[in-house]
């Protein structure tokens, strides 16, 4: 109900009702306008104050679970260090040292990392510091392990040529210890049976009875398969690469062919006394980038019969 207001007339003794002008209307609607913006914007004030709406709580919430992610991550990106840490020394004293190759400085196990990424879009973040440091580090971790990952795998190309190279050089004697054989001229000069003079003998010789089975000394393709007219008769040689080759002489047969691929250990012919030989025995040579060297140094010193013929075997089969 709209409120009307009377004053008092002293000269015509009556009540009369008030007439507000313009200006003063304008001026109370300004003043009652003002008080009731005035006590809105208090309550709501005073009701964010106390009461959180839905909406803050879900981001709060969703922000002190990504707070607890992020400490979460610089803990596991620790123990990753310490771990990456363990595989690199492990990587430069260890791996490396056995296959012969140079450590790994530690300029380029830092990833030559300078702080040169961007991390600008981080800065409007509300713990912009805490986050950023998060991403540093794990950049950081992340290129060493890149670093670590190629060191591994050069490691596994070294190794693997390693194992090639070993499988290929002549180390086995080229008879059976199961079987009877016996030295009779070592490497180096010697009386010359054939021209009573003294001369370089380029292998070791090894007498047995005639077809006493001949192994190949390490994996290899044989090179030439024949008979040679030079003096040591029926013959193989074999090339084991690495610069590497084994000649087998005096043979009385011989079991493969030019061009085949031999494997340590598979038979290759029998002990005989072709050519220019004083009786049954193997003349076993060993060169290295085509100069002769003695063939004991090259023999496994500490394998058994037993493991020889398992070899044998498992070439055969």
């Amino acid at each position: 109900m709209k409120r009307v207001i009377f004053i008092f007339n002293q000269e015509t003794l009556q009540f009369e009702k008030v007439q507000k002008s313009l200006r003063r209307k304008l001026r109370d609607g300004l003043i009652f306008t003002f008080i009731l913006g005035s006590i809105f914007i208090s309550t709501r004030i005073i009701l964010d104050d106390k009461v959180i709406s839905p909406k803050v709580n879900s981001f709060t919430v969703k922000n002190e679970n990504l707070r607890v992610a992020y400490v979460t991550l610089n803990e596991e990106i620790i123990n990753s260090e310490k771990k990456l840490a363990g595989i690199q020394l492990r990587d430069d004293k260890l791996y490396r040292s056995v296959l012969e190759l140079e450590p790994i400085p530690s300029s380029v196990r830092e990833a030559g990392f300078g702080g040169s990424e961007d991390y600008s879009e981080n800065l409007n973040l509300r713990d912009a510091e805490f986050v950023t440091k998060t991403a540093l580090k794990l950049d950081k971790l992340s290129n060493k392990a890149k670093i670590q990952s190629v060191s591994l795998n050069d490691l596994y190309t070294e190794a693997m040529n390693q194992q090639l190279f070993i499988s290929h050089k002549p180390s086995i004697q080229p008879i059976s210890p199961a079987d009877k054989f016996w030295l009779t001229s070592t490497y180096g000069v010697r009386y010359d049976p054939f021209t009573k003079g003294r001369r370089m003998h380029q292998g070791i010789d090894l007498a047995g009875q005639v077809g006493l089975k001949i192994y190949a000394s390490g994996d290899g393709i044989v090179q030439s398969a024949g008979y040679n007219f030079s003096g040591y008769g029926k013959e193989v040689t074999l090339d084991h690469g690495f610069g590497y080759e084994s000649i087998y002489a005096h043979l009385n047969k011989i079991l493969v062919s030019e061009g085949d691929t031999v494997r340590r250990g598979q038979l290759i012919g029998e002990l005989g006394s072709t050519g220019r030989s004083t009786g049954p025995h193997l003349h076993y040579e060993i060169r290295f980038f085509g100069k002769t060297v003695n063939p004991m140094y090259y023999f496994y010193e500490n394998i058994s019969a037993k493991e020889y013929n398992l070899m044998i075997a498992n070439v055969r089969n």
